[in-house]
């Protein structure tokens, strides 16, 4: 028997809720469900917003004040950070395109998260 829709959302909400960090990193492998974490150029908080019973809406922005002359960004790494230990569990990582970041442009990244 499949899960019913409410106990989807409250798993879909509770997942929305931990996610407070999305990073941009380096590492231009592929990503799989092994991942561990990034190759951190920049972290900031997102917005998330949930859409659904299994749709999460994850949305950063990385203005002209973040600058890499030296490394493309090549993952996107969605975490949950939490303040009191400092320790982090990554929740979902995507390898992309390489993208040059400078002081010249902005990143604006949306993600729409299916939780099955």
């Amino acid at each position: 028997m499949p899960v019913l829709n409410h106990a989807r959302r409250f798993l879909t909400e509770q997942l929305a809720a931990k996610i407070n960090q999305m990073v941009i990193g380096s590492d231009g492998t592929q990503a799989t469900a092994d991942d561990g974490g990034a190759r951190t150029l920049a972290k900031i908080v997102p917005i998330v917003r949930v859409i659904d019973d299994q749709t999460i809406l994850v949305e950063g922005r990385f203005g002209t004040t973040y600058n890499f002359p030296a490394a493309d960004v090549q993952e996107i790494v969605l975490q949950h950070k939490d303040p009191a230990t400092n320790a982090f569990i990554p929740i979902y990582r995507t390898d992309v395109r390489a993208i040059t970041k400078s002081a010249q442009n902005e990143i604006r990244i949306t993600l729409l998260i299916e939780v099955n």
